[in-house]
C-alpha cells in the first residue's frame, strides 16, 4: 500500500524536474558541483553573495544553477524582471512554502506568513498607519535615549579600564540597542537587555542565530524547498526555534496585556495603532501575538546587524569617522527637522551601508503557476524580451548583486564610499533619512580581520570563528 501511495508522488517529480529543466533550457548557468547538495554547499561555505556576483559576471542577470534533489533554482538579476516579480505581479510570485513553515514555526500567522493577497492586505493594514514618517518623528527621545545609554556604558568602560583602549564586541550591544528600541518605540515595553540584565529572549535569539552556520543548519536550509516538513524533525535548531517561539510567545501577550492595562491608545506607538485597529475589527489574541512576535524577531534581527556594519566601516575609515563625528557634534540636541536636514553624512554612511550590506542579502520566491516575465534584453540572438518560469520554480533575487552593479554605481561599487550620495545630493530617494546615530567621544578602530556570514541575515563575525561578534578597539579621545 506504501509503495502505491509513492509511486504518484515520485512519478510527478520525476515529470516535473524534466519539464522545469526543458523550459529553463536556454538560461545559462554553472554546472553543479554535487548531485545532492547541487551548488549549495559550495555557497554555503563562500562569504555570502560572491557566488551570485561571480555568476552575473559570467553568465548574465537570469542564471540558472542547482539546489539540493537536482531542484532547478534561478538567480535573477534582471531589473526588468525584478520589477514585475516584486512589483507588478507580487502575489504570482509568494515566498515558498518552506521559508512560510519557518516563519509560522517560529512567530505564528504573521504577516510574514500570510501570501493570500486579501488577507496580507489586511494585516498590512494594521501596520500602516505606524510605518510611516509621521509616526517614527515623535520617537526620537526614545532611540536618542537609549543611545545614550548604551555610549554611557561603553565610556564608563573606558574610564574604568587602564588600559589606553578597550575591545568590546558590538555587534552585542547593537543587538540589545536594537531589542530594547523595538520594545520602547514598538509598544512601551523595556527589556532592559542595554542593562546587562539576562534576558531570557535575547538569549533565545541569539543561540538561534549562532547555530545558523553549522551543518545541521545548512542541511535544514538546503532541504527546505523540497520538504518543509524538515522542520518537524527533532534537531537542535528545532529547539532553538522552539524556546525562541515561546519567549517571543510569552513576550507578547505581556506586552498586550500591559498596553490594555495602561491605556495605551495615549502614547503613538505600534501598539496603540494596533489596539485602534482591534477596536474597527474584530483581531483574535493569537493574530496580535504573531503580529508582534513578527516585529519584534524581524526587527531585531536587521536593526542590530546593519548598525553593526555601520560602526565596523567607520572603524576602517578613521577620516570619515572623523567627520561624521563633527557633523553630529555640531548640533547637541538635534531634532527630527536637523537630523533630516543637517546630517548629510550621517545620512549618506547610513544609505552606503545598506548598500553594501543588505541585511537580506537574497529574496526568495517561487512560481505559483508558468508565467511568462519579461526581460530588458534577449538571453541569446534567436530568444526574444520573455522567459518562461515554470510552476514551482524557486527564485532568488541577490540584492548584493542588484546594489552593486558597476554600470550604476561605477567602477568602485564594491568601496564603501558615502561620498557617492553627497554627489547625487536629493536625486535618490529613499526612507534612510528617518534614521539616526548617536554621537560619541570615542573613536573606533578595528582589531581582528572580520568577515560576514549568513545567518537570518548577514551578520558580522572574527574570521574563522563560529559565532556572531565584531570586537573593536574603543579609545577614548
Amino acid at each position: 500500500m506504501a509503495n502505491t501511495c509513492l509511486l504518484p508522488y515520485v512519478s510527478y517529480t520525476i515529470w516535473s524536474s524534466l519539464r522545469s529543466t526543458y523550459l529553463l533550457r536556454k538560461i545559462p548557468g554553472p554546472s553543479a558541483p554535487s548531485w545532492l547538495w547541487g551548488c549549495d554547499w559550495d555557497m554555503h561555505k563562500t562569504p555570502p553573495g560572491l557566488r551570485y556576483l561571480e555568476w552575473r559576471a559570467r553568465y548574465g542577470d537570469i542564471v540558472k544553477f542547482k539546489g539540493a534533489l537536482n531542484r532547478n533554482i534561478l538567480a535573477i538579476s534582471d531589473r526588468r524582471a525584478v520589477k514585475y516579480i516584486l512589483e507588478e505581479h507580487v502575489f504570482d510570485f509568494p515566498k515558498p512554502q518552506g521559508v512560510r513553515e519557518w516563519f509560522r514555526s517560529l512567530v505564528g500567522d504573521g504577516v510574514l506568513v500570510v501570501e493570500e493577497k486579501a488577507a496580507h492586505a489586511r494585516q498590512r493594514k494594521l501596520f500602516a498607519p505606524a510605518l510611516n514618517p509621521d509616526a517614527v518623528k515623535p520617537l526620537l527621545p526614545v532611540f536618542h535615549s537609549l543611545a545614550s545609554k548604551m555610549v554611557d556604558g561603553l565610556m564608563d568602560r573606558a574610564t574604568e579600564s587602564t588600559f589606553p583602549f578597550i575591545e568590546e564586541d558590538l555587534q552585542w550591544w547593537t543587538n540589545r540597542l536594537s531589542l530594547d528600541a523595538i520594545g520602547l518605540a514598538g509598544f512601551s515595553y523595556d527589556f532592559h537587555s542595554l542593562s546587562g540584565n539576562s534576558n531570557p529572549l535575547a538569549m533565545s535569539l541569539e543561540a538561534l542565530t549562532n547555530t545558523a552556520d553549522n551543518f545541521g543548519s545548512f542541511v535544514m536550509k538546503a532541504l527546505l524547498f523540497s520538504f518543509p516538513s524538515i522542520l518537524k524533525i527533532p534537531s537542535q535548531k528545532g529547539r532553538y526555534i522552539s524556546q525562541t517561539r515561546a519567549e517571543l510567545g510569552k513576550v507578547a501577550l505581556d506586552m498586550w496585556t500591559c498596553a490594555k492595562d495602561s491605556n495605551e491608545t495615549i502614547n503613538r506607538t505600534l501598539m496603540s495603532m494596533m489596539m485602534e485597529a482591534e477596536g474597527a475589527e474584530i483581531i483574535s489574541n493569537e493574530e496580535i501575538a504573531a503580529q508582534l512576535c513578527t516585529l519584534v524577531q524581524a526587527g531585531y534581527e536587521t536593526v542590530g546587524c546593519q548598525m553593526a556594519w555601520i560602526l565596523f566601516e567607520i572603524a576602517r575609515c578613521s577620516d570619515t569617522q572623523e567627520l561624521l563625528r563633527k557633523e553630529i557634534s555640531s548640533i547637541p540636541e538635534p531634532t527630527y527637522e536637523d537630523i533630516i536636514q543637517k546630517m548629510p553624512l550621517l545620512d549618506a554612511i547610513l544609505k552606503e551601508s545598506l548598500r553594501l550590506h543588505p541585511p537580506v542579502f537574497e529574496l526568495t520566491h517561487v512560481a505559483a503557476f508558468d508565467t511568462v516575465v519579461p526581460i530588458t534584453g534577449p538571453l541569446c540572438k534567436k530568444s526574444d524580451l520573455t522567459i518562461t518560469i515554470p510552476r514551482g520554480t524557486i527564485i532568488h533575487i541577490p540584492v548584493n548583486v542588484l546594489q552593486t552593479e558597476q554600470e550604476i554605481w561605477g567602477d568602485d561599487a564594491a568601496v564603501f564610499k558615502p561620498q557617492r550620495w553627497l554627489d547625487l545630493g536629493n536625486s535618490v530617494e529613499g526612507t534612510d533619512r528617518q534614521k539616526s546615530l548617536f554621537a560619541f567621544r570615542l573613536e573606533i578602530i578595528p582589531d581582528k580581520p572580520i568577515e560576514p556570514f549568513w545567518s537570518f541575515v548577514v551578520r558580522t563575525r572574527v574570521r574563522g570563528q563560529a559565532r556572531s561578534t565584531l570586537p573593536l578597539r574603543l579609545l577614548k579621545l
